[in-house]
């Protein structure tokens, strides 16, 4: 729960809104939001919670049956990229291995399926008791990428696009699941004990009768026992000592959000946290967004050579020259009335549209709105 509660912080946070594509060229623009369509940008978010689970997350480009350029998001643990470099940036060649459930004399049979994706197409193999062997349905092998127009074509690049969470493919999970399952275990053990000790025990001196359910029965129905002469009943408190495991719990938690780099939400400081009360305590978030932010945009970027080929090969433009700024639109909760009152003390220092553009109710319908 503490691992998905931190991963879906950073990817709404960093991803839940449309990034914005800065380019002078209006058409190369518009073409990029056409492209980035609701449905890639969900595909972008959910590598970006791959690449924070896993550590690195693949997107393969590819053209679909209706010709149209799309992504496909590989599952990290069935790739196997050869690097051409110690920094892990250009990959040379790369082997995907998945299973596959087929049916064979009527009887359904799971088969480990091996593709080889290298400079000049793809190789298929099936893995047969530690072998690879040709797998002739799919075809053996192919000497392209993809077809376009029933053309064949290979890209210049190894059509693999990497999305790493940090430089050291290092999963969120490493950072805090010793820390995860001391909570969970001091939280169980905590749990067990205010189960299993009893709230008090009777004592019972003299008591008139015959055995101990004959008296929960009179307690019960009576509120009232027998005693002979003599005789006393009192009761044992059991004293509960979960402070020290309440204080390892609490100290658990901090630290699961500090190693973890979130906000723990549960902060009460946080209420009425003032503008820069608030920046504080998303620090954490910031400085993580701030790396997987880099790692994202030189992985847009990646992205952005197959769409430009892309829009060339379809003759929808020349674009492979232009230059494109990618900006990621956190999504932070700030201190509205603050925000306001700084855009309001700002007239006169700075232009209306950029006081407007800080202003938190600010959308790009606001510039129509105002036209008309």
């Amino acid at each position: 729960g503490f691992t998905r509660k931190l991963v879906d912080q950073k990817i709404g946070y960093l991803l839940s809104k449309e990034p914005t594509f800065g380019t002078k060229n209006e058409e190369y623009r518009k073409l990029l939001t056409t492209t980035f369509d609701r449905g890639l940008l969900k595909k972008i978010k959910n590598v970006g919670k791959e690449a924070i689970n896993k550590g690195i997350a693949y997107l393969y480009p590819y053209i679909n049956e209706l010709g149209n350029l799309s992504f496909m998001k590989f599952p990290s643990e069935q790739i196997i990229p050869f690097w051409g470099d110690n920094e892990h940036m250009e990959i040379l060649s790369f082997l995907r291995v998945y299973t596959q459930s087929i049916y064979m004399n009527h009887e359904k049979v799971t088969q480990k399926k091996v593709e080889y994706y290298h400079p000049g197409g793809i190789k298929f193999f099936i893995m047969e008791v530690g072998k690879l062997i040709p797998d002739v349905p799919a075809g053996i092998e192919q000497n392209y990428h993809f077809t376009l127009n029933d053309k064949p074509y290979v890209w210049e690049k190894i059509p693999l696009i990497h999305f790493k969470y940090n430089e050291e493919e290092q999963p969120l999970i490493d950072s805090i699941k010793s820390l995860i399952d001391n909570y969970n275990l001091q939280a169980s053990t905590n749990a067990d004990l205010l189960v299993d000790i009893p709230k008090f025990i009777y004592k019972l001196v003299n008591y008139g009768g015959t055995d101990l359910a004959e008296f929960l029965s009179d307690l019960n129905k009576y509120m009232a026992v027998k005693l002979d002469q003599d005789g006393d009943v009192d009761k044992l408190q059991a004293e509960i000592q979960t402070e020290a495991v309440e204080k390892e719990i609490d100290r658990n938690r901090n630290a699961i959000y500090e190693f973890g780099r979130g906000v723990d939400t549960r902060d009460v400081n946080m209420r009425d946290a003032s503008g820069v009360a608030l920046k504080f305590r998303y620090s954490d978030l910031d400085i993580d967004c701030n790396i997987l932010e880099s790692e994202f945009q030189s992985s847009i970027e990646h992205m952005l050579w197959f769409i430009d080929h892309y829009l060339l090969m379809t003759e929808q433009g020349d674009f492979t020259d232009e230059n494109v700024n990618i900006i990621f639109n956190r999504d932070i909760i700030t201190a509205e009335s603050e925000a306001i009152d700084n855009c309001e003390k700002s007239v006169g220092i700075l232009d209306d549209k950029t006081i407007r553009e800080n202003h938190p109710w600010y959308t790009e319908e606001v510039e129509e709105r105002l036209e008309e």
